[in-house]
């Protein structure tokens, strides 16, 4: 199943008070090029990460970055696009319609939702979501879960693109999940996958948590 990963970094990092994309973790890199790092790992075939504007973009190792393209490539060796979206400010529905609308340049069978701030996120994880989208043929997405419901990385099914591009301002595709009339099927990943940095005592959490398994 040919999926295409949207990268949601656009955010305003508004409860950590910082940009939050470029703090450092305990290996040098910064906290988002973690994310992004599984994203290309993992078997998406294209990964669209959407920004601001005004991010410098020093968040992403060089090697990525001189790599990517900035609009659609057909170019199978480049699987890094980056995506600015101008709308930002107007709420998550906006990232993700930015990533959407160039993620359909690519015409996948369906695109996968991540959040640029959960460096905890592993390929394998990624991996797995896609794979029981791909093995769910009825159902409408996939979805990881902790047990209280689905939660990024979330794929969605190609025909589910009309739906998502009608969310508006900080919706999000939890309220596509929230509706009835829309199968999916989900897959537990361990807690720590799904923690994010919004504040500063979240980042503890995970830098604490780096610290113990290096």
């Amino acid at each position: 199943m040919r999926l295409t990963g949207i990268m949601l970094a656009a955010g305003k990092s508004s409860r950590m008070g910082r940009d939050k994309l470029s703090i450092v973790m305990p290996d040098g890199r910064c906290l988002a090029a973690w994310t992004l790092e599984a994203a290309l790992n993992s078997d998406l075939e294209k990964v669209i990460c959407v920004v601001k504007p005004e991010d410098s973009l020093a968040w992403i190792p060089s090697m990525w970055l001189n790599a990517a393209s900035y609009g659609c490539s057909l170019d199978m060796r480049t699987k890094l696009q980056i995506a600015i979206c101008t709308d930002h400010a107007y709420g998550m529905a906006m990232s993700l319609h930015c990533g959407i609308l160039s993620a359909m340049a690519y015409r996948p069978d369906g695109v996968m939702m991540i959040l640029a701030d959960q460096p905890l996120l592993q390929a394998k994880d990624i991996n797995r979501v896609a794979e029981s989208l791909a093995a769910n043929k009825l159902c409408d997405y996939a979805a990881a879960t902790d047990g209280g419901g689905g939660k990024p990385p979330v794929a969605f099914r190609e025909h589910m693109l009309v739906p998502l591009l009608s969310l508006s301002g900080d919706e999000g595709a939890r309220k596509i999940m929230r509706n009835a009339k829309y199968a999916g099927v989900y897959v537990s990943l361990p807690e720590f996958s799904f923690w994010d940095a919004d504040t500063e005592p979240e980042l503890e959490c995970i830098l604490d948590y780096v610290k113990g398994i290096r």
